[in-house]
């Protein structure tokens, strides 16, 4: 494929923001945004402007017939009952059967509503798989840091180093987090500018022992996506 074509790189921004690009196509774009800052840029302005769009979107008040239908619901006997002279009495019940059932439609429109989602603490974890979809390394994020098991399927090499890297959206470089274990479990601290809404992929580099020489990374081997649950 031509990824010098910007039309072709727009196309493949537009799938991967939208969540269509999928498979190993997938994990050579993610490759790709390491490399290419035309990558990065195409991808973020379709984040962008996705969001955008979706932000535009207003909430719509219900239509008339889902009012009746709520009433119906609510007081059906108040849409068939036939009319009545009211004594006094009887007019000071209706008026507050009345009263009661505007409560309740109001409620039920209020229920009805899309709202907006409740605040609380997200979970933020990664894992990353080699090329057989074997699990090699699984990150914790928690407010301390990055908690980092190595898989008892990862073979490591024992010349060089695995280190670990973020690419934050719009940005031109990917950020070192740090030397990744070859077995059992270490723990990182997280960099200042880790915040999950702004990183678009996280990496595995081989390099050196004691990591990259250059502060970039010398060969990238897996990607991932940092998970929100």
């Amino acid at each position: 494929m031509n990824y010098d074509n910007q039309k072709l790189i727009d196309m493949l921004a537009a799938e991967y923001v939208l969540g269509t690009l999928k498979g190993p196509a997938r994990k050579r774009f993610q490759r790709l945004m390491l490399s290419s800052n035309r990558v990065r840029e195409a991808t973020w302005m379709w984040e962008q402007h996705l969001n955008d769009l979706a932000s535009s979107i207003k909430s719509v008040p219900p239509d008339s017939h889902v009012w009746e239908t709520i009433s119906q619901r609510i007081s059906p006997q108040q849409l068939t009952e036939p009319s009545k002279v009211l004594t006094p009495k009887a007019s000071i019940w209706k008026a507050w059967s009345l009263i009661a059932t505007a409560a309740s439609i109001v409620l039920a429109l209020i229920v009805w509503q899309p709202q907006a989602p409740v605040s609380q603490l997200t979970q933020q974890i990664a894992l990353f798989k080699d090329a057989s979809e074997q699990p090699l390394w699984f990150i914790d994020v928690n407010e301390q840091g990055l908690s980092i098991k190595a898989s008892d399927k990862l073979t490591a090499r024992t010349d060089k180093d695995y280190e670990l890297w973020m690419i934050l959206k719009g940005q031109d470089a990917p950020i070192s987090l740090g030397l990744l274990p070859k077995d059992g479990v270490k723990s990182l601290l997280k960099d200042a500018r880790f915040n999950a809404q702004d990183i678009a992929l996280l990496a595995v580099s081989l390099e050196p022992i004691g990591g990259s020489p250059t502060g970039s990374p010398t060969e990238v081997l897996y990607t991932t996506e940092l998970i929100l649950l």
